[in-house]
């Protein structure tokens, strides 16, 4: 990995935790990942030995909602973007210097929550390719000054179920959703003229979370997860880098670092004991909470979903309602208001996951 300014270094998407659970016994790519690695292929072995996502085995596999999630995952590699759209949305990127407004106009168009654009920097780029046996291994050479990143919203009855099948569903139909936006924009750029490359559900060449707090799309809680305004953490996220001249946001602060050196309920609620209840660390010379991503990929593979607890208990994942929008203003404004309004959500909804849980069955019924 590449030194950065600041103590930064670049990631290899080898070492990222999927990557790492895709490698096989006897391929070419397991053998050279733990010649370099030997001290995770015990760990990871063992992770593999678990049953698969989505597959039969784990405790919370429901046949129906997992074949739906299959079918999501499966079309991403058989996406064809729509002709007329794409050739429509060129017309519009070709004449303008800035092409923001059309770009974001077209994904709001298209169903994206929200939509902004920063400066893509090195070191938000995997140094190398490491998901599929295909490409991996490869060298990223990503070149693009700019990031366009872009938001779907997550359904908020569905994340009530977590960590059952439903969720994990519903993050199949989101990452699909992604998909379909950032290859649409990315073949309307290049149409344009411009050069562009789509970053998707296990197809990315950067890091998005970072980027997305770049673009004044949120910022990182807790669990590492983005919290954007309105939906919390219920979002997926799409980008699309690029050559094409756009004006990039600035960060904003929505109140949720002082929200969350409180909060704690991500952490508390982890099934798996992978978040962090303490200060943050440095992790590549960043200051963030630290995850155990064995832990809880671990417990991914043993209910056979993608758990979604964390992302469900986060106060700020309440719907977009007026009370709730009322807190997160006056969170943005005065973030020492923080505990006040920490214990209110305990309050009105509880302060566990168990507790929610219970209350939103009663008010069901």
């Amino acid at each position: 990995m590449g030194a950065e300014a600041g103590g930064r270094s670049r990631v290899d998407e080898r070492d990222v935790i999927f990557a790492r659970a895709a490698r096989r016994p006897g391929t070419p790519a397991y053998e050279e990942y733990y010649a370099r690695r030997p001290e995770l292929r015990a760990l990871d072995d063992r992770l593999r030995a678990l049953p698969d996502l989505l597959a039969p085995g784990g405790s919370h596999y429901d046949e129906r909602l997992c074949n739906e999630a299959r079918r999501h995952s499966s079309a991403i590699d058989t996406i064809v973007a729509d002709r007329d759209l794409v050739g429509r949305w060129a017309g519009q990127l070709r004449g303008p210097s800035d092409v923001t407004g059309p770009v974001r106009s077209g994904l709001l168009r298209q169903g994206a929550y929200a939509v902004g654009f920063a400066a893509l920097t090195r070191r938000f780029v995997y140094t190398h390719k490491g998901r599929f046996d295909a490409d991996y291994g490869r060298v990223i050479d990503l070149r693009h000054p700019w990031a366009i990143v872009f938001l779907v919203e997550m359904d908020f009855a569905a994340m009530g179920h977590a960590p059952a099948a439903a969720v994990i569903c519903e993050s199949a139909r989101q990452y699909y959703r992604a998909a379909v936006m950032a290859l649409t924009l990315e073949e309307a750029l290049k149409a344009a003229g411009f050069g562009a490359k789509a970053h998707y559900d296990a197809h990315y060449d950067v890091i998005l979370p970072p980027l997305a707090v770049g673009a004044g799309l949120g910022e990182m809680g807790r669990h590492n997860l983005l919290v954007a305004d309105r939906a919390g953490t219920r979002v997926r996220i799409g980008a699309v880098t690029t050559d094409a001249p756009v004006r990039p946001g600035r960060p904003v602060s929505l109140g949720v670092d002082a929200f969350c050196r409180v909060c704690r309920k991500c952490a508390a609620a982890c099934p798996s004991r992978a978040l962090s209840e303490g200060e943050k660390v440095l992790v590549r010379g960043v200051p963030m909470w630290p995850t155990r991503v064995e832990r809880c990929y671990g417990y991914w593979r043993t209910v056979g979903t993608d758990c979604g607890i964390c992302m469900a208990v986060c106060p700020f994942s309440h719907p977009d309602a007026p009370l709730h929008r009322m807190v997160r203003a006056a969170l943005r404004r005065a973030p020492w208001l923080a505990p006040l309004a920490l214990r209110c959500d305990d309050w009105l909804y509880g302060r566990t996951w168990a507790e929610r849980q219970q209350r939103r069955h009663r008010s069901a019924g």
